[in-house]
């Protein structure tokens, strides 16, 4: 059967943007998955350097860019191509049959969407670690009212969604800039914000998937502490109250540390305890829920845990000076 060409029905042209650090097995098997179901799209991966660029050149363009931000990292591949449509996806994820296609069908069906993305979810082959912070992920507690992006959940216009899996026209991500190549983490946020800003809109839609890989317990706290950090920065350029759930782990954080009060207010004790217990409650109602498997269960209530409150030591250590330059915890690709 002859493979849908993408953005072929209006002469459009399609690219697919892959930014890495440096090209690795996660790397070749999105290159190969992109090239394999969308063989009419250009595909362009954007590399620190130029060692083992051979290993995927023969099915992509290289780009080295040096040490940049994923942001610019972005732009320099849209920069590089004069295809209609732009599909960004991560490098440590690969698409789903029609991703791409399904995407750039609903681009074209109405000019007011100005970008479309669907779920992200975790791959079938994983560490056990990783499939604990998969299933957490899923959790209200962990990824608020945006939860949605880890199922196949209905199509529904958002504020934004994560550029892991996010396809646009070129001639809109140009008109707005592209991404701010300033920013370290929540470049996706600031773009989305700024696209909707300006009139266009955004569409999830559970027919536009991609495979992308969790991160292991241990680098999902550094990835959370960074998450927390950022949410000052976009606090500050959006100006949004519905970003205001970002300081909520930050909060209970800070609730949890007056426990020594009880010793000079014994009334406080109740409050406190009433407030620990709901919150325990919540915690084991929703790793019962999210578990698939009995073994499953202390695996992700320590994934909700961490996903829910080590935020808190970003949104807190950072205007404290407490945290170490976010780049030696944490890369953002």
């Amino acid at each position: 059967m002859e493979k849908n060409k993408p953005g072929d029905s209006e002469g459009g042209s399609a690219a697919i943007v892959i930014p890495c650090i440096q090209i690795n097995p996660l790397v070749r098997r999105c290159v190969d998955e992109c090239a394999d179901k969308f063989p009419d799209a250009e595909i362009i991966v954007v590399v620190d350097t130029s060692d083992n660029s051979q290993d995927a050149a023969t099915k992509a363009t290289i780009i080295v860019s040096g040490d940049q931000t994923i942001a610019a990292k972005r732009n320099l591949g849209v920069n590089n191509t004069s295809a209609t449509y732009i599909g960004f996806i991560d490098s440590d994820a690969y698409p789903e049959d029609g991703w791409l296609t399904n995407a750039i069908a609903a681009l074209k069906g109405n000019r007011r969407i100005w970008a479309v993305g669907g779920p992200n979810v975790s791959p079938p082959e994983e560490s056990l670690s990783e499939r604990f912070v998969g299933l957490a992920l899923r959790s209200w507690i962990v990824s608020g009212n945006n939860n949605y992006r880890k199922f196949k959940a209905p199509a529904r216009f958002c504020d934004d969604l994560p550029s892991c899996n996010l396809v646009v026209r070129r001639e809109d991500y140009v008109a707005l800039g592209g991404m701010d190549e300033a920013i370290f983490t929540g470049e996706d946020i600031d773009f989305c914000f700024r696209l909707r800003k300006s009139g266009g809109k955004i569409l999830y839609t559970p027919d536009v998937l991609v495979y992308h890989k969790n991160r292991t317990m241990s680098l999902f706290i550094n990835q959370r502490i960074v998450y927390g950090a950022a949410s000052w920065n976009i606090m500050s350029r959006t100006k949004s109250f519905s970003k205001i759930y970002l300081f909520l782990p930050a909060a209970f954080a800070v609730f949890l540390a007056t426990g020594p009060l009880i010793a000079v207010f014994e009334p406080w004790k109740f409050l406190y305890a009433a407030l620990v217990a709901l919150y325990a409650i919540l915690i084991l109602v929703e790793t019962l829920r999210r578990s698939e498997r009995v073994f499953d269960v202390p695996g992700v209530a320590v994934a909700l845990l961490i996903g829910n409150l080590a935020p808190a030591l970003g949104t807190l250590g950072l205007p404290l000076k407490l945290l170490p330059s976010l780049k030696s915890i944490y890369r953002n690709e």
